[in-house]
């Protein structure tokens, strides 16, 4: 899933991501979790930016923001890898 690579643009420092992390854990022990485990990936990345600065940014206008970053390697490899495709 694209949130499955959108977790790699979190800034590796973030906090907010393992608080992210425990109340889903918290919610899947106590069975009130409502979304499937499959997309688990999808409630972790929609509820850490639901606790941005401006709640609810979406994806790509957190990189503009600069809640997510590109700076991560599997970011660079995967722009060398669009770049090779389309590019060349």
């Amino acid at each position: 899933m694209l949130e499955d690579f959108v977790k790699h643009l979190i800034p590796e420092d973030d906090l907010l991501l393992a608080e992210t992390e425990l109340v889903l854990e918290k919610l899947e022990i106590e069975s009130y979790n409502k979304y499937h485990l499959i997309h688990k990936s999808k409630a972790r990345i929609h509820t850490w930016l639901a606790w941005q600065e401006d709640p609810g940014t979406p994806m790509g206008l957190a990189i503009t923001k600069t809640y997510l970053t590109t700076n991560s390697e599997v970011c660079k490899k995967f722009v060398r890898w669009l770049n090779e495709l389309f590019n060349t």
